[in-house]
């Protein structure tokens, strides 16, 4: 690879970056590409989305099925919001954007997690408006990227009639480029490779994954220490990937093709580099070609955070059904999921509560593990749950919008 722009992570970078708090992260730009991917959300939108990560729950990918369900409609799952939304983020003070839009440039970023709370589900017909802004930077020493920092940003969406739809914190790790042979964690990963036998096996339990659906799942009814049914995701493929950003667009980046590819190297230089045949192309391939993937310190091209985060919400909403409500996620990206990779979904019921806020609901420790033994996610769920004696979920009252938003982009 040539001219990859190799940044170093100092004093004065962290600086700038925390400067930043309150308004837009620098590093996370769209080039020429202002309009979300999905401007309004239609039956097809919707989806499109959910087949993206593989879920055929008919709520989401079926017309009419949602007529006959407590929403009385189709609705889109959890995590469609990502690919919607005019950006009004605030704008940043002329000074302030150009002191420090060069805050931890050249350095790579990994999706590390996301916090999540979901106030109400999106119908077709809505159309959002969002915000996002750095909230927190934090510096760290790990044995993967050495020194490090952690960019914690936070993001909100509403609605047509200003109602808040969701609220995410995501946190990105920021690490100095340098290749795979000079990392020592995770070296001795070795590409995925399968029997038939095991093969077998992830059928097996791809035939057998759990919809609840209409079978409504009473708060009553769930014990503390309850096991979840497994769901497998893998062997992961660069068709999957293909399959995603499909349904959900590049979240956030925006990788125009051809002419407008060019036109967006010149708003971001840094985002693209020289491909095997020195032509420039996005670093984003990163995750579908293992050579520019050793480039910058990983041993092979891997997911993208908001894929296993789609799988995290999947496992969640095939358990609470058509009649339950995914209040709260939290997920973190403990290690690469690389090409060809496995996972295997295990959760487990840690509390049960009738919550004097949001009403009859469940805790749920989830635990995402690769074909090495390796745990690769963790997560954390609160689901909201129908009550013989309280009746059927309430959603959650949401904050306002943020007050200090910008004109929308794009329009």
């Amino acid at each position: 690879m040539t001219d990859l722009i190799i940044g170093a992570i100092t004093d004065d970078s962290i600086e700038l970056m925390r400067r930043r708090i309150g308004y837009p992260n620098p590093t996370v730009r769209s080039g020429t590409v202002l309009l979300p991917h999905y401007t309004e959300a239609t039956h097809d939108s919707i989806r499109h989305f959910a087949e993206g990560y593989g879920d055929a729950n008919p709520l989401y990918t079926t017309r009419d099925y949602g007529r006959n369900t407590r929403w009385g409609s189709q609705i889109a799952p959890p995590g469609m919001e990502s690919t919607m939304g005019y950006d009004r983020s605030p704008i940043p003070p002329p000074d302030l954007d150009r002191e420090t839009r060069g805050a931890l440039r050249g350095v790579q970023l990994f999706h590390s997690g996301n916090d999540a709370r979901f106030y109400r589900p999106i119908v077709p017909g809505d159309v959002l408006d969002r915000s996002g802004v750095v909230h927190d930077v934090e510096e760290k020493v790990s044995e993967f990227a050495g020194r490090s920092v952690i960019v914690t940003n936070d993001r909100t969406w509403w609605d047509q009639d200003e109602r808040v739809v969701a609220v995410e914190l995501h946190w990105f790790v920021h690490a100095e480029r340098r290749p795979a042979g000079e990392r020592t964690k995770y070296a001795s990963d070795e590409p995925a490779s399968y029997t038939d036998e095991q093969l077998a096996e992830i059928e097996r339990l791809y035939d057998e994954e759990y919809v609840r659906g209409a079978d409504t799942l009473w708060w009553e009814d769930v014990e503390v220490g309850q096991a979840l049914p497994m769901m497998v995701k893998g062997p992961l493929t660069v068709t999957d990937l293909i399959s995603f950003h499909i349904g959900g667009g590049w979240f956030g980046y925006g990788n125009p093709a051809l002419r407008l590819a060019y036109e967006n190297r010149k708003k971001l230089r840094g985002f693209y580099t020289r491909n095997e045949f020195n032509a420039w192309d996005v670093i984003q391939r990163i995750h579908w070609e293992p050579e520019t993937a050793r480039q910058i310190g990983v041993v092979s091209a891997y997911d993208i955070g908001p894929m296993r985060w789609s799988w995290l919400v999947h496992y969640c909403t095939n358990f609470v059904g058509d009649d339950g409500w995914l209040f709260r996620l939290r997920g973190e990206f403990r290690r690469f999921n690389y090409m060809g990779d496995t996972t295997w979904l295990r959760g487990v019921v840690t509390a049960k509560r009738d919550d004097p806020e949001v009403g009859p609901c469940i805790e749920v420790d989830i635990t995402g593990t690769n074909q090495r033994g390796k745990v690769n996610t963790v997560g954390t769920a609160v689901m909201l749950l129908a009550s013989r004696a309280r009746g059927p979920v309430v959603l959650p009252e949401p904050p306002p919008r943020p007050s200090n938003i910008g004109p929308r982009r794009g329009c």
